[in-house]
């Protein structure tokens, strides 16, 4: 676990001042210098006590403690990515890797290979979402299109309502919503259920939905995504989304790749 990840883990448990100094240390790498508790609370404006009680928050017993085990994740960092320059460019690698070990920690292949029966089998497919999510959507709508599933990507209120009046039970309807709170999303999705609609939901916090969807496929968190990391938030579903679409290739394999070569446009 790297001094990210302890940071991370701890947000939830930190007052806001607090997550302002997590803010900090999850963004641009800093120097050993200056670390120093007199440069950072200069810097923050903050005191050496709020300092300390960030530190203990992490895990532990004070700064110093925790600047010992931020120059060792670092060190550790510049080992792996040996050959790399530039610090901005090792911290994207480094969180590239970190979702790929935090989504292999928490997948389930039996269930993805079922998404992607669900895919096979059903008539049409819809996706839904919105923000970030709805690039996924789309991007998974251009890759089954190509492979011969009749699909289509929708991003707003409107559209999911309109679509919702002809989806029935042989329609497999696939929401993205990283929070799991995004409500037009939640409920047009519950709605296609109502409808008889086979329904599937990729969210980082599937303990917090309260209705029975067919799947409800967890995906990694990316909530230090917004503490100032470098990749995009929507990293973690697409890592799914992949792992579906091989799955989903494999079925059929050989037709599917003659309906994916006529889609290649010679220029």
């Amino acid at each position: 676990m790297t001094i990210y990840d302890q940071i991370e883990s701890a947000l939830d448990l930190m007052t806001d001042l607090e997550r302002e100094i997590a803010c900090y240390f999850m963004g641009q790498p800093i120097s050993k210098d200056a670390l120093a508790s007199s440069i950072v609370t200069k810097q923050l404006h903050i005191s050496q006590a709020a300092l300390t009680r960030f530190a203990k928050k992490c895990g532990f017993k004070g700064y110093r403690e925790f600047v010992f085990e931020y120059l060792k994740s670092h060190e550790t960092i510049s080992q792996q990515l040996y050959g790399l320059q530039n610090d901005n460019t090792k911290k994207v690698f480094m969180n590239y890797q970190e979702m790929v070990s935090k989504s292999a920690d928490i997948i389930d292949e039996e269930q993805l290979l079922e998404v992607s029966h669900m895919i096979e089998q059903a008539d049409r497919v819809y996706f839904y979402g919105k923000g970030s999510s709805s690039l996924v959507a789309k991007e998974f709508k251009i890759r089954l299109m190509r492979l011969g599933v009749i699909c289509e990507a929708l991003d707003d209120t409107d559209s999911f309502s309109w679509t919702n009046s002809i989806v029935n039970d042989r329609c497999l309807v696939i929401a993205f919503s990283l929070s799991g709170n995004t409500n037009s999303v939640i409920g047009a999705l519950k709605i296609a259920s109502c409808h008889g609609a086979k329904t599937v939901l990729f969210t980082k916090q599937p303990h917090t939905i309260d209705y029975a969807f067919d799947k409800i496929i967890q995906v990694a968190s990316a909530r230090h995504l917004d503490y100032g990391n470098r990749i995009s938030p929507q990293i973690p579903m697409l890592i799914m989304v992949d792992i579906i679409y091989a799955q989903f290739l494999d079925i059929n394999k050989i037709e599917k790749e003659r309906i994916f070569r006529e889609t290649i446009i010679q220029r």
